[in-house]
């Protein structure tokens, strides 16, 4: 388990255009291409997942946590995400996450 900050994602992120339509989850928007979503948040949105995941903020400002403590973020900020379970952005925003295939 682990959320850690990186200077850049080893995977392509899709532009805007790629993702579909977006349904409300939560306090959010999101929208899915392929292994990514888009989340546009007004809050607070959970997150669960065991694989790795590479979030990039696109806009906003705020904290994610998790069980091992809380990480700031602000735009342009990139994170990795392996193995976190559950993980909560605190904060309105933009989020892109891109899943690694195993």
């Amino acid at each position: 388990m682990l959320l850690k900050k990186i200077s850049e994602i080893p995977l392509p992120v899709p532009d805007d255009a790629a993702f579909g339509a977006a349904r409300d989850v939560q306090n959010a928007r999101v929208r899915s291409a392929a292994g990514a979503l888009r989340i546009e948040s007004s809050g607070r949105f959970k997150r669960f997942s065991d694989a790795t995941e590479y979030i990039r903020i696109e806009r906003g400002a705020g904290h994610i946590k998790w069980k091992r403590g809380e990480v700031p973020f602000a735009a342009g900020d990139m994170f990795c995400a392996d193995a976190a379970e559950e993980y909560d952005f605190y904060g309105e925003g933009v989020f892109v996450i891109v899943r690694a295939q195993p």
